[in-house]
Formats: C-alpha cells, structure tokens, sequence
C-alpha cells in the first residue's frame, strides 16, 4: 500500500468514527451532563414521566379541555396557583412572564396557569393569566378532580387551616346561589412544571427562580430534547 493510498484509508476511517461518535454520543443527550448543565434553576427528570392521561382540565366556561389541546404540541409550562393570591401568584407570574420573554425557543412553549381555587376562579382564569402576558391560558379542574391531578404531578395545595371555615361556608352558599366571596388563602407549590410535547413531565423549576437563569434553563433542555 503506498502513502496515498495509505492516506486516503486514514481520512476514510476518521471520517466514519467521527460520524459513528456523532450518532453514539450527539443523537442522545448525556442525561448526567444536561442535569448538571440547567441546575439549580431546573431539576431535570432522569427519565420523563407519563402523565398526560391525567391531565383533564376546565376552561373558564366549565368545558372538559384537555392539556393537549393549549398545548398543541408545544413545550407546556405549569404554574398552579389561584386569583386571589394576595402575593407569591402575581409575582411567580411576573417572573415567568420575564423568563418567557428572554427565551430563544420562545414559540415552542405555552405556558398554562393552572388555579387551585376552581370555587372562585371559573370565569377568571384566562382574564389573570393574560394580565401577565396575552399568550398565557388559564385552566382549572372540579376539587375532586383536581386533588386526583395534583397527586399525580405531586403538586401540593392547601387552605390555610385557619381559614377552612370560610372556605366551607362559601361552599354551601354557593350550593345556594349566592355568588358571596369568601376570604381564605390557600398555600400551594411553589415549583413550576415543564412538560415536553407528548406531555410528559421533564422538569422542576425551583425557587430562587431567577428568570435569567431559567430562560436558560428551559432553552438547553428545549435544545437538546427536541
């Protein structure tokens, strides 16, 4: 074999193991490498969980709507929380709204605002989520299923138990009629969910929630989990 020959082999053989390496090593995302990469600001899952069968919400007009169908396909971003929420709400949608702002994968995520107050919040949902900004929808469930919903994403949510009473009270007036507003807070979770596509459940965005970091955060896991 001559020296060009012998060359030509050479390039040969570079260029197959550079593409063998690509497919081995680039085609699949180094789960470990990626974790380490998005935190403190998101907690990625080892493996995506299956959930979308128990993701069957409201809209405001008490219509069955599913996930998959704000979602459309896209990255879905879920922040429980509630209308009357006197301050930790208005803020973590503040700061989700700056996150979505600074993203560059911004057209492929839809973020839901999920309240925990259904008593109070039919009616309001899509109006609060789009004070903070005109793409973001609102969806709620009936208590009982959304307690089923909750347990399933892990999500926690309470009425203060100082204010339970109220709460009941409201409830049987409502029973009744009267549109009364009762006064209760309700402490819930403060991570926010990120869904890929298929509706499977990738990541927690955690407190300190720094939007430029979660940007950032929510591009790389976009970006290497197409």
């Amino acid at each position: 074999m001559n020296n060009k020959t012998a060359q030509i082999c050479l390039v040969l053989v570079l260029v197959i193991a550079g593409i063998a390496s690509f497919f081995y090593f680039g085609a699949a995302p180094n789960m470990q490498e990626l974790k380490k990469s998005v935190a403190p600001a998101a907690s990625l899952y080892p493996e995506a969980k299956s959930v979308s069968e128990k993701l069957n919400f409201i809209n405001d007009k008490s219509i069955d709507t599913h996930l998959s169908e704000v979602s459309k396909e896209k990255w879905a971003l879920l922040y429980f929380g509630y209308t009357s929420c006197p301050d930790v709400c208005p803020i973590d949608l503040s700061k989700i709204n700056m996150t979505y702002q600074m993203l560059e994968n911004q057209e492929e995520l839809q973020v839901v605002f999920i309240s925990v107050d259904p008593m109070r919040d039919i009616g309001k949902l899509d109006q609060f989520a789009s004070a903070f900004n005109p793409s973001f929808l609102g969806l709620t469930a009936h208590q009982k299923e959304l307690m089923t919903i909750s347990k399933s994403l892990g999500v926690y949510h309470e009425v203060v138990e100082s204010q339970k009473l109220a709460q009941e009270d409201h409830s049987n007036h409502d029973s009744h009629g009267d549109t009364k507003t009762a006064h209760y807070d309700i402490d819930h979770t403060s991570s926010y969910l990120l869904f890929n596509p298929e509706l499977k459940l990738t990541a927690l965005l955690t407190s300190p929630h720094e939007p430029k970091a979660m940007a950032k955060a929510i591009d790389t896991i976009i970006e290497n989990l197409r």
